[in-house]
């Protein structure tokens, strides 16, 4: 009895909310956002990303520059001009203003690529939060299942030991062989066996927890999946809208085409408008003044440059089909990902359900036998067999509920579904 109130008890803990200051999966997931060194380098990539589109755009704005100098020394003219030698101080300020008219297209390209360069870093760093959300999901679970697992493990081991005194008393009235009562002693040993395993991995779960979440667990409260009813057709349509991974890859797209239009640029003329006024003193001679301002234009066109031109753009065309093949590379892993999800998610539902009956099966098979071998009808062996079955049963349902959790967000995640609330039942829809 004693057995069955610990594991009842372990159950209990795992199915309802331990406090109300329990931390939830939400919470977990918050704390592991703030802490987590990967999504800090994903968000300097971000910003890194805006700072190149902020320069990108910068290069359509004017230039203006000032430069002036100033020295000392003497000049020596030998004569002429009939000026000998003397001491100058020559000097000159320049005030210069450049406005691009037309590049060929190569400021726009440059702009174009930033900007799908921002986006594909957002993209990737918004795909890290998702992934980091199952990666939480999958910690949490872990240490409520290799609790849950630990209260039952000491539970079994209470009850072999109860049982073991129990049979040594009737070994000694003669009421038992002593092959029983040795079997006794090798279970007991098998269930301290067994908890020592069930605190290691309870402490291993807790360390994982703890270097992903930056926190160690206390009090985690129950996670359950929610209950939206997704078929596997509308699965593959929400992942093919919503998912950053392939957002990334077709900013990718767009990047490559943007530094193919920028390298077709190259060799196309360019035209700027230029304003300059500037101030001279004793350059050339002494007591030489100049005050002068001009605008005009100025072009550039590269007519040969031993095939650079041409070679920059075969690259640029050859980067732009790397990133169309790694787009669809990524549409078909996306949709790989969504089915296996699915699926999985579909299987574990079943699992779990079978899991939970097997469970209270075993739970109630060592009730009954219990009674039985209290009154002589069965071996006491039959007894320790049932137990270790129903800590076994206990072990497959504990680690079904947690899977269910993690493959509930997994298609939640992937779907761009409320992560809040996991998907729940599925339909039973093959894909059209």
């Amino acid at each position: 009895m004693r057995a069955a109130v610990l594991l009842a008890s372990a159950a209990l803990a795992l199915a309802l909310p331990l406090s109300a200051s329990a931390t939830t999966l939400a919470e977990a997931i918050a704390t592991a956002r703030a802490n987590n060194p990967d999504l800090r380098a994903a968000m300097a990539r971000t910003e890194a990303a805006d700072a190149r589109l902020r320069a990108a755009k910068g290069a359509r704005l004017p230039t203006i520059s000032l430069t002036g100098e100033y020295l000392s020394g003497r000049n020596d003219l030998g004569g002429f001009f009939g000026f000998g030698a003397s001491d100058v101080d020559p000097r000159a300020v320049r005030l210069e203003m450049t406005q691009p008219l037309f590049a060929g297209g190569g400021i726009a390209a440059g702009v174009d690529q930033a900007r799908a360069g921002q986006e594909a870093a957002r993209a990737q760093g918004r795909q890290a939060e998702l992934d980091l959300e199952v990666s939480v999901a999958r910690a949490f679970v872990a240490v409520r299942a290799a609790e849950a697992f630990l209260t039952a493990s000491r539970g079994q081991v209470a009850a072999f030991e109860e049982w073991t005194r129990q049979a040594g008393l009737r070994f000694q009235a003669g009421g038992i062989p002593k092959s029983d009562l040795e079997l006794a002693i090798a279970h007991l040993a098998e269930a301290r066996a067994g908890e020592a395993r069930a605190q290691s991995g309870y402490e291993t779960a807790r360390a994982q927890y703890t270097a992903l979440v930056g926190v160690e667990p206390v009090e985690l409260s129950a996670a359950t999946d929610g209950g939206t009813t997704l078929t596997l057709d509308e699965a593959l349509a929400r992942a093919e809208a919503n998912s950053p991974m392939l957002e990334a890859a077709e900013a990718g797209v767009r990047a490559a085409i943007a530094v193919e239009r920028a390298a077709a640029a190259q060799g196309l003329p360019s035209f700027a408008l230029t304003a300059r006024t500037e101030q001279m003193r004793d350059q050339f001679f002494p007591g030489y003044r100049s005050d002068a301002v001009s605008v005009g234009v100025q072009g550039r066109w590269t007519l040969f440059a031993g095939g650079r031109v041409q070679a920059a753009r075969s690259e640029a065309s050859a980067a732009r089909r790397v990133a169309e093949a790694q787009r669809d590379t990524a549409r078909a892993a996306l949709k790989a990902q969504v089915i296996n999800a699915w699926s999985e998610l579909h299987a574990i539902r079943l699992a779990a359900d079978a899991a939970r009956d097997q469970s209270v099966a075993a739970t109630s098979a060592v009730d009954s036998l219990r009674n039985e071998v209290r009154v002589g009808q069965r071996p006491m062996v039959d007894l320790l067999d049932a137990q270790r079955d129903l800590l076994a049963a206990t072990a497959r349902r504990l680690a079904t509920e947690g899977d269910l959790v993690v493959a509930a967000r997994r298609v939640a995640v992937l779907t761009g579904g409320p992560t809040g609330q996991a998907t729940g039942d599925l339909t039973a829809a093959q894909p059209g």
